[in-house]
């Protein structure tokens, strides 16, 4: 027994089944997580390694290398990269993206295992970490208090805001940037260090031994465990003061406060953070792995509003303000693509009532969308995925697609009952009669988008929940269309179209539906018949030239191929945020109160713009880079800011231009939570520094002078000024001195030790151990320094060592071993990235930017994205395309029905590149999707003329007859869900509001696609049709000669003749023709 059958026959039961579906979906889909994107598992571990006072180059010598060399015998490594700087090694390890993520950082963290023995003693042990999608702040709070100081204001933010805020569920953890935390400072005096012979390293570490508590053991007593602890913790400044430094021997017993002072202060200032030009503290906060963005933010928000006013109660009156929110973005996108959703099935409703003419009809067809919809949500739960902008722009798309079998079920079986039939033999016979046709669209569908949800890489795995939910979504659909459709319309669909031509209203009185509303159903269906008129004339000219008519088809594609080359290229278009990011980066060297003063100046002159609502700046890095600054500036809303974020970036960037000393960057915000890359990044790698200098510095300035580019920038910076010690020979073995003794006292001597800790109400801070201010700069006093030797004896430095004042990379970047040198730029509105790229390829391979066999480059960021995306959508639709015709040929048993179905694929790709070039688009990921979405939808055309066809060529009917007859009994079907498919993509073509802006693309094409695949389809298949059969019955008897091993068989000319039709005498409302042909 056929599902339809079932379906009408049991009908309670398919009830049943059907609320379990939605119930179900419904559960799954409130059950979801929500989120911007899809989660993606990118195989990319850091190595993290702290060397305190070392250099770039000493970092990239002693840590780097040796790290990179054992790594690099790893197999599956796509790129390494390290950076090298003051201090800190980071070394970037990205696998293909075949390679699991943990075993990728198992391996890593086995082969530095083994590197560890070959680095310096001082090293920390490297942090190696496992790179998570989600590792990236979803809030970042400001707190400020003008009346209260730094140390204080901190302590609210370490001790009171963090704690609370941790406490969240869901939340990973939460840093503070800018600030400065209360520390209590031990400044020694050089001389008095040498009348003692006493050196900072010896005094930090008598400090460091008498502020540690010593866990000493337990006993057993009387059944009790009874432990033992050497206290010996500092609990007030003066008890500092008086620790004993020196108990060697007979020595004359010295105290701290012998050889200096201790003070109660604060940290050495690395970075400040400003709202609106106030001093502020930042706290940044991050989500655990796989939780919900939205919930965690909302929870945060939540606990931020219990605390304000408990911080209004305190001394100073701190405040805390929400600066950045990611999950706003979020819901944002997320209500837009539900409000695209609501809106496009409501224009599909409308589009499929006017064709069909009936309030009842509509009513039923539009019945499979909220099921297939809400059903979808239900595999979508089970396969893991996420409410997202990919997941959900997916049903988006798909509403179009959801009602074309329900249409093409209706349809028929309302044709079934003009003819007579009851509503219960219509519905039965109509959907068995089509269920062929039915299952060749949803297969043919599914076919496209199972490789889109398979495909490689990191872009495959973000098409994954594209793909899939596509596919879900049809598998529903295609269970609707079988079951509960054809059991509506069997009990509740009347006996006719009703409001139509075809039935219904006509002799019942005039209702206030007829002087309405009917009216223009049935002024929409006249329109119909007249168009079914037209087209069967047209038909019969192109199927009299149907050689002339391939030819112009075929030139049509060709001038789409051409347009398409002339729309600009990019990963993801830019949307309408209003949100914006500009750095600063001065000379290596520039203090941190340079900065600020640079940085004040840029943040008044962003203010003098209306449209900002509020800027956040931070001066310096948590690497110590106090010559960089970042801005956060926040614009109005919508059309309140009278021009749009793209623009404003424009306008920004000819207001700095007095500032190109400090190398501004404007470019757009990533509201996930990191700063955005530029579009264009172009990594020169080479192992010899000086060719690689001069290469990249003169592909720079090339670049520069591109006006399609804007702020051109590089990571290349000279070196800020650096003085180097370098032992002097027999030194050593004279003076009883070593590289690693001599380099741990003036470590300690600058930047200070930090050996214990100083307790006070349950909170804790560093005790650092160094010179008095005046006695730190090395350069100044080099002379009078002293350092200890082998045996605590002090000698002077100058006596030991030279010391040379030169100049050092502030950072060394390395890539796959070798340094290199990264040019970044943004793109000037209209400007195609894959031009751009092309343009720089032949720049480096010519003239005199071109590079030496020593330099190679690579591309990054979007390019790399784009260059991805186009090899990954080659190859799926490739697989696509073949698995169509697979399944077409195993659903008519032929090999060649297929070949005249498949001729309509490429005719949706023309319209899709006129109307991005029209309307002036983007080739971005989201016009990737509409592609994939036009392969899926531009061959049911076909199906539904071929299969027709083929039914009434199998009653008999000449091929001329039937084609004919099918393509004007299929053209209502045709249109009505080529126009339900536009109507439901129409409110993504148009954005509806700045969220979507960056979608727009993918409406466009669709649109443009389906246009031209309805027109083309319809006069180009009957015509490729004719040949295809007629080679099909070339085939036959050629077969049959070898088979049955006749002679003199006739030949069949593959030429077509010529075909005149003619109207037959036939009532039936089929709109049969008759055909006469040579063949005849």
């Amino acid at each position: 027994m056929s599902l339809p059958k079932i379906s009408i026959n049991r009908p309670i039961f398919i009830t049943c089944v059907t609320l379990a579906i939605m119930v179900v979906g419904w559960a799954c889909f409130k059950a979801m997580s929500v989120d911007l994107f899809p989660d993606v598992s990118v195989p990319v571990v850091t190595v993290q390694t702290t060397y305190k006072g070392a250099g770039p180059a000493e970092i990239e010598t002693l840590v780097s290398r040796p790290i990179e060399d054992e790594v690099s015998t790893i197999s599956g490594i796509k790129r390494m990269t390290s950076k090298n700087m003051e201090g800190v090694s980071q070394v970037i390890v990205e696998f293909v993206s075949s390679v699991d993520s943990k075993y990728a950082e198992q391996q890593v963290r086995d082969k530095v295992n083994i590197a560890k023995p070959k680095l310096p003693d001082e090293v920390d042990d490297p942090v190696i970490k496992k790179f998570d999608p989600s590792d990236t702040p979803i809030l970042m709070v400001s707190l400020t208090g003008k009346d209260i100081g730094d140390a204080v204001l901190y302590d609210i933010a370490d001790q009171i805001i963090k704690p609370r805020l941790e406490q969240v569920n869901n939340v990973g953890a939460i840093e503070i940037l800018g600030g400065r935390k209360r520390e209590i400072h031990v400044l020694l005096d050089r001389n008095k260090l040498r009348n003692r012979e006493m050196s900072v390293t010896q005094v930090a570490s008598q400090v460091g031994a008498m502020g540690e508590n010593i866990p000493s053991g337990k006993v057993n007593q009387g059944g009790k465990e009874l432990t033992f602890r050497g206290l010996g913790e500092f609990r007030n400044v003066q008890e500092i003061s008086d620790t004993l430094v020196n108990l060697y021997g007979n020595e004359v017993p010295t105290r701290v406060a012998d050889l200096g002072v201790v003070k109660d202060t604060l940290e050495d200032e690395t970075s400040r953070g400003f709202v609106n030009g106030e001093k502020s503290i930042f706290l940044q906060v991050y989500r655990q792995s796989g939780s919900n963005t939205v919930k965690v933010a909302d929870d945060v928000i939540k606990q931020m509003e219990k605390l304000k006013p408990e911080l209004a109660k305190m001394e100073g009156a701190p405040s805390i303000k929400l600066v950045t929110n990611a999950s706003q973005k979020i819901k944002d996108n997320v209500e837009d693509v539900n409000e695209t959703i609501i809106i496009g099935i409501i224009l599909t409703v409308i589009t499929v009532f006017f064709f069909l003419g009936s309030a009842r009809t509509t009513l039923i067809t539009a019945f499979a969308l909220p099921v297939s919809l809400i059903g979808a949500f239900m595999l979508m739960k089970i396969a893991g995925f996420s409410i997202n902008i990919v997941s959900m722009l997916a049903l988006t798309l798909a509403v179009g697609l959801l009602i074309d079998d329900a249409i093409v079920v209706v349809e028929n079986i309302y044709r079934r009952m003009e003819l007579g039939e009851d509503s219960i033999t219509a519905a039965e016979k109509g959907t068995t009669e089509i269920q062929m046709a039915v299952m060749a669209i949803s297969l043919v569908v599914i076919a496209v988008f199972v490789p889109v949800g398979t495909m490689s890489g990191t872009i495959g795995q973000f098409l994954k929940q594209f793909g899939f939910t596509v596919v879900f979504s049809m598998i529903i659909s295609w269970f609707v269309a079988m079951t509960i459709i054809p059991m509506l319309t069997a009990y509740f669909g009347g006996s006719g179209h009703g409001g139509g031509a075809h039935g219904g209203h006509a002799h019942k009185p005039a209702s206030f539906y007829d002087k309405t509303l009917g009216r223009l159903v049935k002024g929409f269906d006249r329109f119909q018949t007249m168009l079914e008129n037209i087209y069967e004339k047209f038909l019969r000219v192109t199927l009299r030239h149907p050689l002339m008519t391939i030819g112009a088809t075929l030139l049509v594609f060709i001038l789409s191929i051409y347009t398409v080359t002339k729309v600009p290229g990019a990963f993801i278009a830019d949307d309408d945020s209003g949100e914006i990011t500009v750095t600063l980066e001065m000379e290596p060297g520039t203090s941190l109160d340079g900065m600020n003063k640079v940085g004040v100046e840029v943040d008044k002159i962003i203010h003098q713009n209306e449209q900002v609502v509020y800027t956040t700046m931070i001066i310096g890095t948590v690497y110590g880079e106090s010559n960089k600054a970042e801005f956060y500036v926040r614009m109005k809303d919508g059309k309140e800011r009278g021009m749009t974020t793209e623009k404003f970036r424009d306008v920004l960037r000819g207001q700095l231009k007095d500032y190109a000393f400090a190398n501004p960057v404007v470019k757009k915000y990533d509201s996930t939570g990191g700063m955005a890359q530029q579009p264009f990044i172009l990594n020169i790698i080479s192992a010899d520094p000086k060719e690689l200098e001069s290469s990249a510095m003169k592909m720079f300035d090339a670049l520069k002078k591109d006006p399609r580019l804007k702020d051109v920038n590089s990571n290349y910076r000279p070196g800020k000024p650096e003085l180097q010690v370098h032992v002097k020979p027999g030194a050593a073995k004279t003076y009883g001195i070593n590289t690693k003794t001599l380099g741990a006292e003036l470590r300690a001597q600058v930047e200070g030790a930090t050996p214990a800790k100083f307790r006070e109400k349950g909170r804790e801070y560093d005790v650092r151990v160094r010179l008095v201010e005046d006695q730190r700069d090395l350069n100044k006093t080099y002379g009078s320094v002293w350092v200890p030797n082998i045996n605590r004896k002090l000698v002077r430095l100058a006596d030991v060592a030279n010391g040379d004042l030169t100049s050092g990379p502030a950072s060394i970047e390395r890539m796959d071993r070798g340094r290199y040198i990264q040019i970044t730029a943004g793109l000037a509105p209209g400007a195609g990235l894959s031009d751009v790229v092309n343009d720089a390829v032949k720049k480096m391979s010519e003239g005199d930017t071109k590079f030496p066999s020593s330099v190679r480059y690579n591309f990054g960021g979007d390019a790399e994205n784009m260059q991805e995306l186009a090899g990954s959508t080659i190859l799926a639709l490739g697989f696509a395309v073949m698995f169509i015709y697979l399944i077409l040929a195993s659903l008519y048993e032929s090999f060649i029905t297929p070949i005249t179905i498949m001729v309509a694929l490429p005719l949706a790709l023309c319209g899709a590149f006129f109307g991005l070039f029209l309307m002036n688009e983007i080739l971005s990921l989201f016009a990737v999707f509409g592609f994939f979405m036009l392969i899926g939808v531009a061959g049911k055309n076909g199906i539904l003329l071929v299969d027709f066809t083929n039914q009434m060529m199998a009653e008999g009917k000449s091929r001329a007859d039937a084609l004919v007859m099918a393509g004007k009994t299929r053209l209502r079907p045709i249109l009505m869900t080529s126009f339900a498919l536009i109507a439901g993509t129409l409110p993504v073509a148009i954005g509806m509001n700045a969220a979507s802006k960056s979608r727009t693309a993918m409406g466009v094409a669709i649109i443009g696609g389906m246009i031209s695949s309805t027109i083309l389809t319809l006069i180009v298949v009957p015509a490729v049709f004719t040949y295809v059969d007629r080679f099909r019955i070339w085939a036959n008897k050629l077969g049959a000669k070898f088979t049955t091993s006749k002679k003199g068989d006739e030949e069949v000319s593959l030429e077509l003749p010529e075909v005149n039709a003619q109207p037959a005498s036939n009532t039936s409302g089929a709109g049969e023709y008759a055909l006469t042909t040579s063949e005849s």
